[in-house]
């Protein structure tokens, strides 16, 4: 997918949480090499052809999903956190674009008012211009499901193929890609209200 930029909002950043690194870039990643395009192509991620950086986005990083209009935490239906993201890219010299790949693991918890073990969280990946403000999004969805028995699971999500536009002096330097969860008023009041205890 190719990202306009519309600038929309202000953003801040959190910092990436290194949990299963290698795991999310031998397995996970899965990531091939040159030739995604066609044509001529450079790999990313040195100095000639740097990538864009990634990162987790300041109070989406983590989720509280509440049992109808409930505030208590005997109303949690679940809970999820977002920890590592990682990635490489490839520049298409014939057509002035930046394939990113990206992945990001996490981890999500049952709580005391869930009435299901699967769980399907909304989770968006945002390209930015550096020192701007955010641009558009894209919005996925992740399906979670819990094991009988077990109150936390791990889940990795990847994303392929974000084309960036470059050329002349702008190279993968100017962009920031943001991940984060989609959050909604009531949640992302919550996160601002309730001090984040993390997921152990």
């Amino acid at each position: 997918m190719v990202f306009p930029f519309t600038p929309s909002s202000s953003a801040t950043y959190a910092s990436s949480r290194a949990r299963i690194a290698a795991v999310l870039v031998a397995a996970a990643l899965g990531l091939s090499g040159c030739g995604m395009f066609g044509g001529d192509t450079k790999e990313g991620g040195n100095s000639l052809y740097p990538c864009p950086s990634v990162g987790v986005l300041n109070e989406a990083d983590h989720i509280t999903v509440l049992a109808g209009s409930g505030n208590d935490l005997t109303d949690v239906v679940a809970r999820a956190e977002i920890g590592r993201v990682v990635s490489r890219c490839s520049y298409n010299v014939d057509d002035s674009t930046i394939s990113v790949d990206l992945a990001f693991d996490g981890i999500a918890e049952l709580g005391p008012a869930a009435r299901s073990r699967d769980l399907t969280f909304n989770v968006f990946v945002a390209v930015t211009r550096r020192f701007d403000t955010l641009g558009n999004k894209q919005i996925y969805q992740v399906p979670v499901t819990l094991p009988a028995g077990q109150r936390q699971v791990r889940f990795v999500k990847t994303v392929d193929g974000t084309l960036l536009p470059y050329g002349g002096e702008a190279d993968g330097r100017i962009y920031q890609i943001l991940v984060g969860f989609q959050l909604i008023a009531d949640q992302l009041e919550y996160n601002r209200r309730v001090p984040h205890t993390p997921i152990r």
